[in-house]
């Protein structure tokens, strides 16, 4: 049985391997479940997510499955690091399928052959298991593999850390392994028809955002002058925004793919993580999801919020109120959990200098701090929060001058998903 302090220990060269990835998570899992195993105790679900994921007394285990994904890839990665760097460790630690507790064996050179015993958990207790002949004969086939791939491209622990991923607002995407889908707000454009029957002009009309949405239109009679021509359109910030996040993710782009709103589907929000990039006006039918819970409303216009609490007035004014050539404009920031553990993120602009503005403020590590220390309790992040976020834009003849947090709030994601608002798309 190993010794408390030699688990202590063995868990330390774990994390500095960087093998537990960009951030402090599965460090935090790890160092939890050898305390728990130190103690002699069995830990639970809903503890680990309270305890390290930082959930509330109310984490429902049945509809919140962050725990069981967060251990799942931990499993993973400890066998990652017996195979890479473990070779000569005394012990070898794993989580069984199904627990969370952790169980340690003496570690077995690739030269010697298997003898099969009982396994223990780490304070010795004996568990009642399949053999695991077979899973370490595949053990050392992966050890051989990636030895292999280790010896011809070996990168220091440190160039695995992400400087992100301690930021409140990206590192629930940083945490884990799923997919990240980033959603571009584009505008659908049709060709309207003079008497002749040729395109006169382009339209674009706020209900009608894609060809499926104008064939529906018109087999009920409505827009018969309107023809598709297949054509749409992003603003010009989009761009500079989109290189701006995708720095989140260093050289981990392989998770990231990019959609445009128009071919948005509902089945695009299960199983991934989610960025919405763009305007307020093109968020579609993302709009109601993002204000559900929020303490700001639409105005009129797109070019308009309005904060619920104080009947405060957010306006965009391109250059109309503020001054000659001189604007003032938005971006807002709302990010919040779905049930299935993949978290959202939404960052729109009223107009063009919003949007780059709001980029900007939230991919600068040391603009980030702000918003950290704004929407956390004692500037302590919690992995998976729900707030949202309003930043203000001055600038003066296309130049920006200076932008500034003005409104945050914690959001209340029961409110959001008991309004039952996917079901609605």
């Amino acid at each position: 049985m190993i010794e408390p302090e030699e688990l202590r220990a063995l868990s330390i060269r774990i994390i500095k391997s960087g093998e537990l990835g960009r951030s402090r998570t599965y460090a935090a899992i790890l160092e939890y479940l050898v305390e728990c195993a130190v103690n002699n105790s069995t830990p639970k679900e809903v503890a680990i997510a309270i305890d390290v994921l930082g959930r509330g007394p109310d984490f429902d285990v049945g509809k919140d499955s962050i725990v069981r994904v967060h251990i799942y890839h931990l499993r993973g990665k400890l066998a990652t690091y017996f195979a890479r760097h473990g070779v000569n460790e005394k012990y070898c630690i794993d989580i069984p399928k199904g627990q969370y507790l952790l169980v340690t064996k003496e570690n077995v050179s690739q030269d010697e052959p298997v003898i099969e015993q009982a396994q223990l958990s780490v304070t010795g207790r004996q568990l009642q298991r399949r053999s695991y002949t077979p899973w370490l004969a595949g053990f050392a086939l992966i050890m051989l593999l990636l030895n292999f791939f280790n010896n011809n491209a070996e990168q220091p622990a440190a160039a695995l850390i992400n400087p992100y991923a301690d930021q409140v607002l990206w590192q629930p995407l940083l945490d884990d392994e799923l997919p990240v889908l980033i959603l571009i707000g584009d505008y659908y454009i049709m060709g309207e028809m003079d008497a002749t029957g040729n395109v006169s002009r382009m339209v674009r009309e706020f209900d009608i955002n894609s060809s499926q949405e104008l064939r529906a239109m018109q087999e009920i009679g409505k827009n018969a002058s309107y023809m598709n021509l297949d054509l749409g359109y992003t603003p010009t910030s989009t761009p500079t925004a989109l290189l701006q996040v995708l720095r989140i993710f260093g050289g981990d782009t392989n998770r990231v793919s990019i959609k445009m709103m128009s071919d948005f589907t509902t089945e695009d929000l299960v199983g991934r993580h989610v960025i919405y990039l763009g305007y307020l006006s093109g968020m579609q039918k993302l709009n109601d999801l993002m204000f559900a819970a929020s303490g700001l409303a639409i105005g009129i216009t797109y070019d308009e919020l309005i904060n619920l609490n104080d009947n405060l007035v957010y306006t965009n004014s391109s250059g109309l109120s503020v001054g000659e050539n001189s604007f003032r404009d938005y971006g807002m920031l709302s990010t919040f959990p779905a049930p299935g553990g993949n978290q959202f993120v939404f960052l729109a602009g009223m107009r063009d200098e919003g949007l780059i503005n709001l980029a900007e403020e939230v991919t600068d590590l040391t603009k980030l701090k702000v918003l950290n220390d704004s929407v956390t309790e004692n500037g302590s992040a919690k992995p998976g929060q729900a707030f949202e976020a309003l930043y203000e834009v001055l600038g003066f003849d296309n130049t920006n001058f200076d932008a500034k947090l003005v409104y945050s709030q914690a959001l209340d994601t029961t409110v959001l998903w008991e309004a039952r608002l996917i079901g609605e798309f």
